[in-house]
């Protein structure tokens, strides 16, 4: 998956379950660059990495509802979350 992302993602967690209204889910957590996180840059990427995501899973195609979280690398570094790590 890293060849369709490029350099802005460090790392892709995921889970799959259900959303609060039953529906068949991944969830995605999402750690970016420093760089990638920047005001500047990070819509364009985040839109970026979850339609990459979406598209290769073909999440609407198999009725699986996707949900991005992001986090920069210095935030994950900083939190010591063991979901992000």
């Amino acid at each position: 998956m890293q060849r369709f992302l490029g350099a802005d993602v460090v790392s892709i967690k995921f889970e799959i379950g259900f959303d609060a209204m039953g529906v068949a889910s991944i969830f995605f957590n999402i750690v970016l660059t420093d760089e990638a996180s920047r005001q500047a840059r990070l819509r364009f990427v985040a839109q970026n990495v979850a339609l990459t995501l979406m598209n290769q899973l073909k999440t609407d195609e198999n009725g699986v509802h996707a949900y991005s979280n992001f986090r920069s690398q210095s935030e994950v570094a900083s939190i010591k979350d063991p979901a992000w790590a």
